[in-house]
């Protein structure tokens, strides 16, 4: 027979939505039905199941403990989750990790977590496994980004860098996609390269750019002021396949 989630229980998932809390606790939730049966499915160690008494039958290898849809959408940030949500322990990521890739992406200051959550489906999409993220990127484990990546941040590891730092010590070519710039459709390389997407508003970083070998930039035949970054993401991963 399922036990039934305290309240003791609700109200420590529902502290979990503050990052401060995941960072303190490292833990981190993930809500939706597709979002946890990837996660159940994947490396990350999920320490607690909640579900309702529709979806209980779908989980009942977990231990899932019963709850409302009321507690549920109460818990998370789901209005309208009538399933089920998953408590998990980060995951330790290490620069060594990344040792062996030849091409990486770079995030500078991307702030809003479903650009992110975005641009991680992307990289699954496209079979690349890791990321750099500055300091001041929105929260891998923020649950809007997770919902954005519609079950890829179980493929995608993200590594939070002192990026300045980080790029100093860059054993390869860096490029910066930009608005000027050489044209991406002509870009390949043999070595070792970091790719740098900046900041949805502001760009690149101003003290990054000297550190960049070249500029690189997707041809705009239209009128559009900009792309959005994850849909420029998008498009450098299709580019840089052709080359892996």
């Amino acid at each position: 027979m399922n036990k039934i989630a305290t309240k003791s229980e609700i109200k420590f998932v529902k502290s979990l939505k503050l990052k401060k809390n995941r960072v303190k606790e490292n833990k981190f939730i993930v809500e939706g039905l597709k979002n946890v049966q990837e996660l159940l499915n994947s490396k990350y160690d999920v320490l607690d199941l909640f579900c309702t008494n529709t979806y209980v039958k779908l989980f009942n290898n977990y231990g899932c403990k019963l709850i409302s849809k009321k507690e549920l959408s109460v818990m998370g940030n789901f209005t309208t989750n009538n399933a089920c949500l998953a408590v998990a322990k980060c995951m330790e990521v290490e620069l060594d990790q990344f040792s062996n890739e030849r091409q990486i992406i770079i995030l500078d200051g991307i702030a809003n977590p479903g650009n992110l959550g975005n641009i991680i489906r992307a990289l699954d999409w496209f079979g690349f496994k890791h990321l750099i993220c500055s300091k001041n990127c929105a929260d891998f484990h923020n649950p809007k980004t997770l919902t954005a990546s519609m079950g890829s941040f179980t493929r995608v590891t993200a590594l939070y860098v002192d990026l300045e730092s980080f790029l100093n010590n860059f054993s390869g070519d860096l490029y910066g996609l930009d608005l000027v710039g050489k044209s991406l459709n002509t870009f390949s390389s043999p070595n070792k390269c970091g790719f740098i997407l900046g900041n949805e508003s502001h760009g690149i970083s101003p003290s990054i750019l000297p550190l960049l070998k070249d500029r690189l930039t997707i041809k705009k035949y239209g009128s559009a002021e900009s792309l959005n970054v994850a849909m420029s993401a998008n498009i450098l991963l299709y580019q840089l396949r052709s080359f892996v």
